[in-house]
């Protein structure tokens, strides 16, 4: 079991990484998926940020995560800096928990619903499919166990005032 809490941070990380990772490739292209969903977040909410925008923080953010899951910790352990990789491992997985919650709340209650598109022809979808919203509750499982595991992390951040059983 102690080896499993050992590891799963990096495969958690390694999972949620690869989501966040091939999905830029959509949302930095204009792909018409990501364009459809935050689209019709903009129409639902009235919000004009969600769309252009919307898939480049959504992205950015995405990839920050991914760098503090998995990059930064991969140079630490390299670099011998080993006590670094929990703090980096724990802050990405609070940006992973955020954004799969905010993906997770807009796929059930809003007019996006849990099946997105996954195939076109041109600018119309031909096919759904519940993929990206059982990525994203994937996703956040995983983030929530890594923040459970690397919990003792919050020390640096608060100078050694936060315990943990």
């Amino acid at each position: 079991m102690n080896r499993l809490v050992k590891l799963f941070p990096w495969a958690g990380g390694l999972f949620i990484s690869a989501i966040f990772l091939d999905s830029l490739r959509f949302k930095f292209t204009g792909h018409p998926t990501p364009q459809h969903i935050f689209t019709t977040l903009r129409e639902w909410s009235g919000i004009a940020l969600f769309y252009p925008a919307g898939p480049w923080i959504i992205g950015l953010g995405e990839l920050l995560a991914s760098l503090l899951l998995i990059g930064l910790p991969v140079i630490f352990f390299l670099a011998n800096r080993k006590r670094l990789i929990a703090p980096a491992q724990f802050l990405g997985a609070l940006i992973a928990i955020a954004i799969m919650s905010g993906a997770i709340f807009f796929h059930l209650f809003t007019p996006l619903g849990v099946e997105t598109p996954v195939e076109w022809n041109g600018d119309t979808p031909t096919a759904f499919a519940p993929n990206l919203f059982i990525a994203a509750c994937i996703s956040w499982l995983c983030a929530a166990l890594i923040l459970i595991i690397r919990r003792r992390a919050l020390s640096v951040f608060s100078g050694g005032a936060v315990h943990s059983a």
